[in-house]
C-alpha cells in the first residue's frame, strides 16, 4: 500500500492515516475536497510530499465532484489554505 493512491473503480482517493502509526493501520476514502481537508487538517495526511500529492489529487476530486469552472476554482482555493503549518 502506498501512502496515498487513487482508487479508479470508487472515484476516491485512499490514504493511510499517519496518527494511527504506529499503533494502527487505517485507511481513510475521500471523496470529496472537504474530506481530504479534514485530514489535512487533524495531520491523517504528513509530509510535504505527501501533502502535495494529496493536493493534487484534491484537485481530482473537485474535477469529478463539482460542475462549473468556478465551483472547481473555489474547492481549489480550499485546499491552498488547508495545508498546517509546517
Amino acid at each position: 500500500m502506498r501512502t496515498l493512491e487513487w482508487d479508479e473503480d470508487k472515484d476516491a482517493l485512499r490514504l493511510i492515516d499517519q496518527t494511527s502509526l504506529p499503533r494502527a493501520y487505517k485507511l481513510i476514502e475521500c471523496k470529496r475536497v472537504d474530506e481530504l481537508i479534514a485530514a489535512i487538517k487533524s495531520l491523517k495526511v504528513r509530509g510535504a510530499p505527501a501533502l502535495g500529492a494529496a493536493g493534487a489529487f484534491g484537485v481530482v476530486l473537485a474535477c469529478t465532484t463539482e460542475i462549473t469552472k468556478e465551483s472547481v476554482k473555489q474547492e481549489v482555493t480550499k485546499l491552498k489554505i488547508a495545508r498546517p503549518t509546517a
